[in-house]
């Protein structure tokens, strides 16, 4: 009997936990109660989940994303687009990081712009280029049921670092 009145106050512990508020993906985290949630309540970010490739004269460029959700921020969760890049030019890998895991990922985040469901920016990273911060900017369309996905890469600034044998090139290496 005593095993039982157990289970079932474990069970009632559990059970009455308050869950984190729900607010909806684009709105700033900014004077939330911590542990809330950004959650992509209208399913923006499916949209660009999925691989993307462009190819023109001897360049390859293949974008692989996926939407990853209730990702733990500093003190909030969000739902955020995840995934990794290959760039081909002439035959000869450039750059390709398909094989660093998830809690790696070179191109993270979803920062909606206002007003515009179409477009979001994420962050870009190098594993080549660790002194230079940047951002890519996603733009969604599909015209006649053709989809397609518009980058548009920015440099955001440099990360300052004395380390001696940290690659300090700040060219970029994919397209932009």
């Amino acid at each position: 009997m005593k095993s039982y009145l157990a289970i079932l106050l474990l069970t009632l512990i559990v059970n009455c936990q308050a869950q984190s508020p729900v607010y909806t993906l684009g709105q700033s985290p900014i004077d939330k109660p911590q542990n809330s949630y950004l959650k992509d309540t209208n399913d923006i970010l499916n949209k660009f989940s999925g691989t993307w490739v462009y190819s023109q004269n001897g360049k390859v460029f293949t974008i692989i994303l996926h939407k990853s959700e209730m990702v733990k921020l500093i003190n909030y969760y969000v739902d955020e687009l995840n995934g990794s890049y290959k760039f081909i030019e002439n035959g000869v890998t450039i750059v390709d990081t398909n094989n660093y895991a998830l809690l790696d990922s070179k191109l993270t985040g979803a920062q909606l712009w206002e007003g515009n469901t179409n477009k979001v920016s994420i962050y870009f990273n190098d594993p080549e280029r660790p002194k230079m911060s940047c951002k890519a900017v996603l733009t969604y369309s599909n015209i006649n049921g053709v989809e397609k996905l518009h980058w548009d890469l920015k440099l955001t600034g440099y990360v300052s670092s004395r380390d001696p044998n940290m690659n300090q090139a700040t060219d970029f290496r994919v397209p932009t």
